[in-house]
């Protein structure tokens, strides 16, 4: 078997081991819906949802929290895939103080909740529909970066001639001679600044963040959600 054809094989065990983090895990028979369906009014409220994306701005107020997020599908391990299309817009409210220099804008962020009633909003100067969750769970996944680098290696080797000196009764001459090629790769950088909590109940993370358990969020008279043609589209979501 080639090095190749095992890496591939080491990479599919993996994924399949693959397993959200705790504070995002569910019952295995509790279904959940996509965020298609909530947007398509095609499930009832208070059904269990998790939903992920990155950080698009984070609001606090009396009652508590509440983050705006672009969404975008999960992997099988719970973390948004930003390789994938993007839908749409969602709002979650947390039970809790959120810091805004913690959730930046471009962090991405899973959430594990029930939906909750649809909010309007401004994106911009356009009106928008949001579809909600109420968290009871959410993960700031760390910040990963690559980087690509592009070297010239040099490695010498030797060749013989007939020239000074004998091997084995045979004169050679040897001369040294380089190798030059390109090498290219890609340096992976992990901040391991990764953040949870279970709203309403003391968080666990690993630099100390926090949930602080606040009164209700008041919810937004019911109103019809709506997506873009563009958003029609687009890929179908592949919930895992």
């Amino acid at each position: 078997m080639n090095i190749r054809l095992l890496s591939i094989l080491l990479v599919v065990l993996v994924s399949g081991c693959a397993s959200v983090p705790a504070v995002l895990e569910t019952a295995k028979e509790q279904p959940l819906v996509s965020y298609e369906d909530v947007v398509m009014n095609k499930v009832p409220l208070e059904s269990m949802a998790r939903w992920g994306g990155v950080v698009a701005q984070v609001e606090n107020n009396a009652q508590g929290s509440v983050i705006e997020m672009v969404h975008y599908p999960l992997k099988s391990d719970g973390r948004p895939n930003l390789r994938k299309a993007s839908i749409g817009r969602f709002k979650v409210l947390i039970d809790g103080f959120i810091d805004p220099l913690v959730f930046k804008a471009e962090r991405v962020v899973s959430v594990l909740g029930t939906v909750g009633e649809p909010i309007e909003g401004m994106v911009s100067e356009q009106v928008y529909i949001y579809p909600s969750i109420n968290a009871t769970g959410y993960y700031l996944w760390e910040d990963i970066q690559d980087f690509e680098y592009s070297q010239v290696q040099i490695t010498p080797f030797f060749r013989f001639g007939n020239h000074f000196g004998f091997d084995l009764g045979f004169p050679f001459y040897r001369t040294r001679y380089h190798g030059f090629y390109n090498e290219r790769g890609r340096i992976r950088v992990k901040s391991h600044n990764t953040q949870s909590g279970d709203v309403g109940q003391s968080s666990n993370s690993q630099h100390g963040g926090s949930a602080n358990s606040h009164s209700q969020m008041t919810k937004q008279p019911p109103k019809t959600p709506a997506i873009s043609k563009s958003a029609e589209s687009n890929v179908k979501y592949s919930e895992k």
